[in-house]
């Protein structure tokens, strides 16, 4: 995971949405600990997709997975990434929240992958 892109990519979707003086809550608004979550795993599978490691399908396949696995629909995340980029300020909060699960994640990978494999 480059955190480079990652940061690019997102910093992009925050600051290219408008800003409205009151917008509009989703009816199911996915809480924001449940939401920094899930886009740690979209960013994922957009990075898999992004560097060939998996085709469009598959990766289709793969977003569809992580909603099912965090009991909520496509519409639901979406309705609630629009809603929250609507407020850049916390917006940044909740994506530095993310970045810093992407490194933990990065880290616990890299300390499971050095232990010595012993007989």
């Amino acid at each position: 995971m480059n955190r480079k892109h990652f940061t690019g990519a997102i910093l992009f979707l925050v600051f290219t949405m408008s800003c409205e003086d009151s917008p509009q809550r989703p009816d199911q608004l996915v809480p924001e600990d449940k939401y920094v979550s899930l886009l740690v795993e979209m960013q994922l599978v957009r990075s898999y997709e992004d560097t060939g490691h998996i085709d469009s399908l598959y990766a289709d396949s793969l977003r569809d997975k992580v909603f099912e696995e965090y009991g909520i629909s496509a519409n639901t995340f979406w309705d609630s990434h629009i809603y929250y980029q609507k407020f850049p300020k916390e917006q940044k909060k909740r994506i530095d929240e993310a970045i810093e699960q992407l490194q933990m994640d990065q880290v616990e990978d890299t300390a499971r992958t050095s232990r010595p494999r012993y007989p």
